[in-house]
């Protein structure tokens, strides 16, 4: 009797400490609450959750400043999805779940897929959305550049957007504004203002306020210190976009000139991290230097950039640079239009090629 009862020990503590506890133990699962699909890490550590279905991937982190509960910010699509419980390179977890249509209150960047451009539609929580670049639109001629159709123009419509607060040029290369012109041409959509490095812009580190609870802190524009030959590149506007604890970086086109300059302003807070970069110059070698990462370490890395594009966009140097910090990057050549949401605490990355 002494000796079975050892036995029954052993085999209990071997059978709950051993890989398959999974199946005694509460697994994480999405649950609706109070109209919230809620992600349940059931004890898990994680660093991000990700959900599939068919082209449909939905993800959710964290910000860095955070450790808020998590739930689905936006969901068009709804039915059984794979979810993945993801912490650093392993899938601590796979199961299946069911995701409905879901619509709550956030901010929402569009990073377009415009081909070959930049091209966002920022919507903060509470106010008018706002544009930054557009992409060639009917300037474009090659597939890689759009074949001339009018994305951003036609996105706005399809969104019943028929006002903005600001229409923003980053730099003046047809990539960029191509997609603006047809906005400006079409007479559909009012604006408040206008906005380029041309135009009057608060000073660096001062704040350009997309609403009241959205804010771009100024990083750059315009000619370089004591370089007015700068480069149409270098004169790119960058901002940093920050909605409470959620930040991202917007970069225009500057190049490690800009860069530079900007790691100097001591705008970028080097004890700091990001969650967002929007990669500089569609990946080009020429940007995204190691300094200028070191001092983002973004969480998450958007490209935009044209399916077959005559630069080699995005380069492997840059892509190596950029997995090598860790970061999760998306492109839209690959993944289409990237949806951003947050409500300042975590933030969801939607794509649908």
């Amino acid at each position: 009797m002494k000796y079975l009862k050892y036995f029954i020990f052993l085999f209990f503590y071997l059978f709950i400490s051993c890989e398959d506890r999974i199946f005694v133990e509460k697994k994480p699962d999405i649950v609706l609450n109070s109209g919230k699909y809620n992600f349940d890490a059931a004890g898990y550590d994680f660093d991000r959750v990700i959900f599939s279905k068919d082209s449909s991937v939905i993800e959710l982190v964290r910000c860095k400043e955070s450790e808020a509960d998590l739930y689905i910010l936006d969901n068009e699509d709804p039915g059984i999805y794979d979810m993945f419980v993801i912490s650093g390179t392993d899938t601590v977890c796979s199961r299946e779940v069911f995701i409905g249509t879901t619509d709550h209150e956030a901010l929402n960047i569009s990073v377009l897929d415009v081909k070959q451009g930049d091209s966002f539609i920022i919507t903060p929580p509470d106010g008018l959305s706002s544009v930054m670049d557009g992409g060639y639109g009917t300037l474009g001629i090659e597939s890689w550049q759009g074949s001339g159709s009018k994305i951003l123009l036609n996105e706005l419509i399809s969104r019943n957007i028929s006002e903005l607060k600001y229409v923003v040029e980053t730099h003046h290369d047809k990539d960029h504004y191509g997609g603006l012109y047809d906005l400006y041409d079409s007479g559909i959509i009012s604006y408040s203002d206008s906005l380029s490095y041309r135009d009057s812009l608060p000073a660096f580190g001062d704040t350009l306020y997309f609403s009241e609870t959205v804010k771009g802190v100024i990083l750059h524009y315009g000619d370089l210190p004591s370089d007015p030959s700068t480069s149409e590149n270098d004169r790119s506007l960058s901002l940093k976009m920050i909605f409470h604890d959620f930040e991202m970086i917007f970069t225009g086109d500057i190049e490690e000139d800009a860069e530079d300059v900007i790691l100097t302003r001591g705008l970028l807070d080097p004890l700091e991290d990001y969650e967002i970069l929007k990669v500089a110059h569609h990946g080009s070698s020429s940007s995204s230097t190691q300094p200028f990462l070191d001092a983002v370490m973004p969480l998450y890395s958007i490209i935009s950039v044209g399916y077959g594009n005559d630069y080699g966009h995005p380069t492997a140097n840059v892509l190596d640079r950029l997995i090598s910090k860790g970061s999760n990057v998306l492109r839209t050549d690959l993944n289409g239009t990237v949806e951003i949401y947050s409500d300042g605490s975590f933030f969801q990355v939607s794509c649908r090629k």
